[in-house]
């Protein structure tokens, strides 16, 4: 078909480009609007034969887009052909992104410097945004500060726009001193972001990341000092993490000795303390169980709340049990005494259903490893993993491994894996409410197991492993980077089941493969 005018197609991939790389981070709509101007301008460009040709001799290019095949092939024994239809229309940017890329001219260097620019400024956009969330408006759930992507994916990006930053600066602007000084202060930005939204995903795949892409340096670097500083580095700063974490930890599970000596029996009015060291926990260093006075407590509470002190705070959790904890993580005893001591933050924080002060600190590492110290304590003793989002997974994790053992060869189907969580799930005991039983395993490689068995596993880690190990991408640091994040990220995600995580998955991988010559790095 001849157009009336000319198009510029290779201006419109670089919109497309660009527009992706500000939506990935920041907007679904946007990908998607994205991707049908990428398609679009592909088929308007003509040359297809050309292209397919080039699709099909392109070995790496393939492999990648088999993992659509892989769901396409998964219809043959599936019966859910509803829940199948929208997992293959997830899936499309899998097969679309290697397509297109593989068969279109590379961008150059100038280009690539625009859109990965444009990218990090997009994540360092979303963290303001996110931060301002979490300074001024009052959050039941950390989920809330994100209102883009999911709070996971968007620390994803950041850990992105992180190593992204560092090629940037050691690269592209490694002439320019003032560009320099501004990617270091985004790179320090974007780091204390993952602090301040006590991301341990992201915290963990930036250290570990870059622990691997230390080594790399020592082995490849030929200066004995810097090679020295880099070791030094890698040694001192997971042993600095270790010990912090284990006294973080020791100080928070074991009890002050000093509680169980000379124990009170009355409180300063007369009335008589509970003081259980059995059924109650320690949280804090403290027996939450010790010096509780319900008379009292109920008392003053009514003076102090409209929440009824038998009912429940915000969380749907019982309320009193909240204002235990909470006294009790400011040393506080639980009685009249205790509560007087409490402000009008305290009390509101209560309400919220916030258990610990401690929680209530806007820029703390100890609080989210409070948080992880209490549910993990709770999920040993017995306690409901559901609200806790690393108990839960554990949860995920033995339904998605018993529907392995009953599918081993070839999983249940693209269509089957939802149903046959939820009746994993009604077998096997789960603790996990049943609203939860939506959910699956949280964890790309056993779901891609569960799915496919082993026959669609191994060709799943083949997709991974043979495009970038054919076209000798792993020594790219930008690459290299970009794929230990995805595998350390399909550890705790599920990567590809939404949008959002498969176009973070396969726009990038596919880029930085077909788009990116050698020279360009």
């Amino acid at each position: 078909m001849q157009l009336p005018f000319k198009i510029n197609h290779r201006s419109i991939y670089l919109i497309a480009f660009i527009l992706l790389a500000i939506s990935i981070p920041l907007s679904r709509f946007g990908m998607s609007v994205a991707q049908f101007l990428l398609v679009g301008n592909w088929f308007l460009e003509g040359n297809l034969k050309t292209k397919l040709n080039r699709f099909v001799s392109n070995k790496a290019a393939l492999a990648l887009a088999s993992l659509y095949l892989l769901h396409l092939l998964g219809l043959l024994y599936t019966t859910d052909f509803q829940y199948a239809m929208k997992d293959l229309r997830i899936k499309i940017p899998l097969l679309i992104f290697p397509l297109i890329l593989s068969t279109i001219e590379p961008v150059s260097r100038k280009q690539l410097k625009a859109i990965l620019t444009v990218f990090v400024g997009a994540v360092l956009s979303g963290t303001f945004i996110s931060v301002g969330i979490y300074l001024f408006k009052e959050i039941n759930d950390f989920r809330e500060i994100s209102p883009f992507i999911s709070h996971v994916r968007f620390s994803l990006n950041t850990a992105l726009a992180i190593f992204t930053s560092v090629y940037l600066m050691a690269d592209v602007y490694q002439r320019s001193v003032k560009m320099k000084i501004v990617l270091v202060a985004v790179i320090v930005w974007l780091m204390m972001f993952l602090f301040i939204i006590e991301s341990v995903t992201g915290i963990f795949i930036v250290l570990f990341v870059s622990f691997i892409l230390g080594i790399l340096e020592i082995i490849k670097g030929k200066n004995l000092y810097y090679r020295l500083t880099v070791f030094l580095l890698l040694v001192i700063v997971p042993l600095f993490g270790y010990f912090y974490i284990h006294d973080v930890a020791k100080s928070y599970l074991n009890p002050n000795p000093q509680d169980l000596k000379n124990i009170d029996k009355y409180t300063v009015n007369g009335n008589k303390y509970i003081n259980d060291t059995i059924n109650f926990p320690v949280e804090n260093g403290h027996y939450i169980g010790m010096y509780i006075c319900d008379k009292e407590l109920k008392k003053e509470w009514q003076q102090r709340s409209n929440f009824d002190f038998n009912g429940k705070d915000l969380k749907e959790q019982p309320l009193k049990y909240t204002l235990y904890r909470y006294l009790n993580s400011k040393g506080l005893r639980k009685d009249s005494a205790g509560i007087s001591k409490l402000d009008k933050d305290d009390i509101r924080a209560v309400e919220l259903g916030i258990a610990n002060y401690y929680y209530t600190r806007k820029l703390s590492i100890n609080t989210r490893l409070y948080k992880l110290l209490w549910s993990y304590d709770s999920y040993l003793r017995g306690g409901n993993p559901s609200g806790h989002s690393l108990l839960q997974r554990f949860e995920f994790w033995k339904a998605a491994v018993g529907i392995v053992k009953n599918n081993f060869w070839f999983g249940v189907g693209t269509g089957d894996i939802s149903s046959s969580f939820f009746y994993q799930y009604e077998h096997s005991g789960t603790r996990l409410t049943k609203d939860l039983w939506v959910n699956r395993t949280h964890n790309q490689y056993l779901t891609i197991f569960a799915t496919f068995g082993i026959t669609g596993f191994v060709w799943f880690l083949f997709s991974l492993f043979y495009p970038p190990s054919g076209m000798k991408k792993f020594g790219n640091y930008l690459f290299l980077a970009f794929f230990i994040t995805m595998l350390l990220s399909m550890l705790m995600e599920d990567t590809l089941e939404t949008q959002a995580g498969v176009t973070l998955f396969a726009f990038p991988f596919s880029f930085l493969l077909f788009m990116v010559d050698d020279g360009k790095r």
